[in-house]
């Protein structure tokens, strides 16, 4: 879910320019990498920022509950 929303506002782009410099891949091939990325960093960024542990969320609730 997380992925879907980051990625989500690239599903209208009909062009995409990339500047990147150092090794690996070069011009789309880098794209899903770069979304990886985000999606790695996001939850201690989210953490930094509100002091709740996304990781946690989901194992904190109680049997029984959706």
């Amino acid at each position: 879910q997380v992925a879907e929303a980051v990625a989500q506002p690239l599903m209208g782009t009909r062009r995409v320019t990339l500047v990147a410099a150092g090794p690996g891949d070069i011009g789309v091939a880098r794209l899903p990498g770069e979304v990886l990325d985000v999606v790695t960093r996001l939850p201690a960024a989210i953490e930094a920022l509100t002091g709740v542990s996304v990781t946690q969320v989901g194992t904190s609730r109680t049997p029984g509950s959706p």
